[in-house]
């Protein structure tokens, strides 16, 4: 089953994408709240997706992503950002990002481009919501 880290600053973000992917079967193996925090988790639970939020204190976006892309270039990661078209997303994609997902979050296209990148979720874990 696809297994996903969420990276995000924002206590509301955070809890709606982890209630979004958790409702469509997805396993959340964690949470974290900024990117040294996010890069920690991502070694120990080596999940199959990782979303990142661009703007974080500390070490934003940009910065967690390359330094995963660095210690593993095989990472999937996908940037959360509320631009639609902001240079940051295609310096990101360049970095190695799969993608990105807008805020705020819409469950039908969010779920989509997580399905993109990792493959559906284990419909056995699904709730019956139709996002």
């Amino acid at each position: 089953m696809p297994t996903v880290l969420i990276i995000e600053d924002e206590d509301l973000d955070r809890k709606v994408l982890h209630s979004i992917l958790l409702s469509a079967g997805y396993e959340v193996v964690g949470t974290a709240r900024n990117g040294e925090e996010g890069i920690e988790l991502s070694r120990t639970l080596q999940p199959d997706l990782i979303t990142i939020d661009l703007m974080m204190p500390k070490m934003n976006g940009m910065e967690v992503l390359s330094k995963l892309m660095k210690e593993n270039s095989e990472t999937k990661a996908l940037i959360c950002t509320s631009a639609h078209s902001d240079p940051v997303v295609d310096l990101a994609m360049r970095y190695g990002a799969k993608g990105y997902i807008i805020k705020p979050f819409q469950a039908k296209s969010l779920l989509a481009t997580v399905k993109e990148v990792i493959g559906a979720p284990d419909p056995a874990r699904a709730n019956v919501w139709d996002f």
